[in-house]
């Protein structure tokens, strides 16, 4: 079963992550750990750390829905933060209204909205 994360890092006030405007995504290696694929692709793609052991949403995915599709939670933070030097030359904070298009990213936001998420299976 294939498995893919996104990545979603959300404000208060409404501002999401993305890198080169897009959610921060990875397909998780065969046997691999959702949490860990979801740190690293975060950091590498837009060099934001967080420790992610929730997820907001997940779905099947695939032609045969024998896949899934995993929305991490990423951290909730009030405000944008400060840029570091450690953050990715593409990354941006773009309104939430920009991801309309994605009926998981939606799912995600309600949930993240609501305070409910999903603990993470460990391997």
């Amino acid at each position: 079963m294939s498995q893919q994360v996104i990545v979603l890092v959300i404000t208060r006030n409404g501002y999401v992550l993305l890198h080169r405007d897009h959610l921060p995504q990875a397909t998780v290696p065969a046997h691999g750990d959702l949490a860990l694929t979801g740190r690293l692709t975060l950091a590498r793609q837009t060099g934001h750390l967080a420790d992610i052991t929730h997820a907001w949403t997940v779905r099947s995915i695939g032609p045969d829905n024998d896949g899934e599709l995993w929305v991490l939670d990423g951290g909730v933070h009030d405000t944008v933060p400060d840029a570091t030097e450690d953050t990715h030359p593409h990354t941006r904070w773009a309104p939430i209204t920009s991801l309309t298009e994605n009926q998981a990213i939606q799912e995600a936001l309600e949930a993240a909205d609501a305070d409910i998420s999903i603990q993470l299976p460990t391997p």
